[in-house]
């Protein structure tokens, strides 16, 4: 049977504590993240069902840890407290670092998705005009060839391919 020792009960009070700080600090950093970019309803909703599954799962690994895996009041009660006496002392300031750090990524990003669409639309204008030159000296050659070998289009030889032609169709 697994003994209860009062300083493993006091080391798992502490670290209980430190686990809800640790989900408040991911708490903010979530919220944050969403203040700056991610503030539909679709992703509020997945954002917090996957916030809760995260705690959950941490909850778990860490009875798992301390405890054996018996459920003890005393650690969902410190990870409790551990979370609001985070979220009352330093979550206002982890939240507006990370709303800083988020809101100046996010302006990188629309800065680069700029100057990517002005490089996209001279490469598809140089695109069209190389399109159109190549197309345009495909006519002229063909022009030129044709001139050039005028000996082949005389009516002779027009006229004599017109009734070999003829006389396959009417063959088949």
């Amino acid at each position: 049977m697994w003994e209860i020792n009062n300083n493993n009960q006091i080391i798992t009070f502490l670290l209980s504590l430190c686990l809800g700080a640790i989900c408040c600090a991911i708490y903010d950093i979530v919220r944050s993240l969403r203040k700056v970019c991610l503030n539909s309803l679709l992703a509020v909703t997945i954002g917090d069902i996957l916030l809760w599954v995260l705690y959950a799962f941490l909850t778990f690994i860490f009875l798992i840890a301390r405890t054996n895996g018996e459920i003890r009041g005393y650690v969902l009660i410190c990870e409790l407290l551990g979370f609001v006496l985070f979220r009352i002392s330093v979550s206002k300031f982890l939240y507006c670092f990370f709303k800083f750090i988020f809101e100046n990524i996010n302006v990188i990003i629309q800065k680069s998705n700029k100057i990517a669409g002005y490089f996209y639309i001279r490469i598809e204008c140089f695109t069209y005009k190389a399109v159109k030159f190549i197309i345009k000296i495909f006519k002229r050659a063909k022009k030129l060839l044709k001139n050039t070998i005028q000996l082949l289009y005389t009516n002779k030889n027009i006229m004599h391919m017109e009734k070999t032609i003829n006389e396959t169709k009417t063959e088949t």
